[in-house]
């Protein structure tokens, strides 16, 4: 298990399909996480269990949980690119309650860490929507930095809007959070 500061991570596990059944057909958190409703249909256990428990070659999926162990959210990467050492990011905080008080910011810095200094990633990858501002500065406060936008790359609600894309590269990032000696 990974530790921040306020969370920990584990990898996923079987009994945690019912949690994620609830999280991913949840309107609210699919429109902030995902800028849609539904997130592309209503999913049931086993589309759950297929989509996200199945083993991946090109990434990781970890549960969140809070001080009392208590599962608040998933995060993970994917699109690995061996070469280049890089991945995407992604993170979902399910309990609402959990909003807004840098459980996600925790959490994602736990992941950086792991996949920069266990396992020498060069860059990190995210996307979100434009609307979703309290995301984009939990990323900047990371250090992810802005590099493009797709023009009306997502449909929100009837309209047309864009994604942006973000970047963090290794060296950056350590020269704002260099490593913790235990």
């Amino acid at each position: 298990m990974l530790q921040g500061k306020k969370t920990f991570l584990r990898p996923l596990e079987p009994d945690d399909i019912p949690l994620y059944h609830q999280w991913y057909n949840d309107q609210n958190l699919n429109y902030w996480a995902n800028a849609a409703w539904p997130l592309s249909t209503m999913l049931s256990e086993e589309e759950i269990e297929e989509r996200f428990f199945t083993p991946q070659k090109d990434g990781g999926r970890y549960l969140i949980l809070n001080e009392e162990q208590r599962p608040i959210g998933t995060v993970g990467y994917r699109d690995v690119n061996l070469p280049a050492r890089s991945a995407a990011l992604f993170i979902i905080i399910g309990e609402s309650d959990y909003w807004n008080r840098g459980y996600g910011t925790d959490a994602l810095k736990v992941l950086i860490d792991y996949l920069f200094y266990q396992w020498n990633f060069h860059r990190l990858s995210l996307d979100l929507w434009d609307g979703n501002l309290r995301a984009l500065k939990a990323y900047e406060k990371l250090g992810f930095k802005v590099e493009g936008r797709l023009r009306q790359a997502r449909f929100v609600l009837g309209d047309y809007r864009d994604a942006i894309l973000m970047g963090l590269l290794r060296d950056e990032y350590i020269a704002f959070h260099p490593p913790q000696r235990i």
